[in-house]
């Protein structure tokens, strides 16, 4: 469960304006739906990198901000999140690296939302398309009475071996230039990604050899599902963002 109390009070670097964010009691990080990108939909948490824009037009990090106080209330504004149009901007004027990292990132994910969208709805006709055939094997054949008892109807579960297929992913030239501009950064700052970041960029560029080798890296107790089923997609040499469970 997420919960919070109070907020912090910070300032920027640029201008000196003064910003509330919440103080956090705890954090819960559960969503609708994972992605191998790195993108949660419907997630408890925040699910992006930190960028965001001051008043004053300049773009910054939240880490960047220069912490004041811990209060129980406050008027003071909120940091002012990064619209999906104006990330561009927020790479072009980038003071810093780790700024540009940051709206690379969220432009990754941004990038990818319209694929998400044809994913979801191939899945659902295919899934609904199943399920027909489940149901038509398996009909409901209760009489009245049975039903007036309440007993219960046959109970739909995915048959093992049914099809699971997806949309062809293709990267265009400014995903691809994104994603080349994200490697490079994170070659020359390898402690700014994660290793599963990082191959997850390298495998949908098509560079399967260097997902594998950063994969390789993780300690038994770093990998994970997410881990495990980039591995699995780079050893078949595919580079399609997948939607998977937690």
């Amino acid at each position: 469960m997420t919960s919070v109390s109070g907020y912090n009070i910070n300032k920027t670097l640029c201008c000196g304006t003064q910003y509330r964010t919440l103080r956090y009691r705890s954090m819960n990080f559960m969503a609708w739906e994972y992605w191998t990108d790195g993108y949660r939909d419907g997630s408890l948490m925040p699910n992006d990198h930190g960028l965001r824009k001051c008043k004053c037009g300049n773009f910054y990090i939240m880490r960047e901000l220069q912490h004041i106080a811990q209060v129980d209330e406050s008027e003071l504004p909120y940091t002012e999140d990064v619209q999906l149009d104006e990330l561009p901007q927020a790479i072009a004027k980038a003071r810093t690296p780790e700024i540009e990292l940051a709206a690379r990132l969220d432009y990754w994910h941004h990038l990818n939302h319209t694929y998400r969208e044809q994913y979801r709805a191939h899945r659902k006709i295919e899934e609904a398309a199943t399920k027909a055939a489940w149901e038509a094997e398996n009909p409901d054949t209760r009489t009245w009475w049975q039903k007036l008892r309440k007993v219960h109807a046959p109970v739909y579960e995915r048959p093992k071996g049914s099809p699971f297929t997806y949309p062809a992913y293709e990267l265009t030239k400014v995903q691809t230039e994104n994603l080349k501009a994200l490697q490079t950064l994170s070659t020359q700052n390898a402690a700014a990604l994660d290793p599963i970041t990082r191959a997850e960029i390298h495998r949908e560029l098509g560079h399967f050899s260097e997902a594998l080798q950063l994969l390789e890296t993780l300690d038994e107790k770093d990998q994970d599902i997410t881990s495990r089923l980039i591995t699995k997609l780079a050893k078949e040499k595919n580079v399609t963002v997948i939607r998977y469970n937690m």
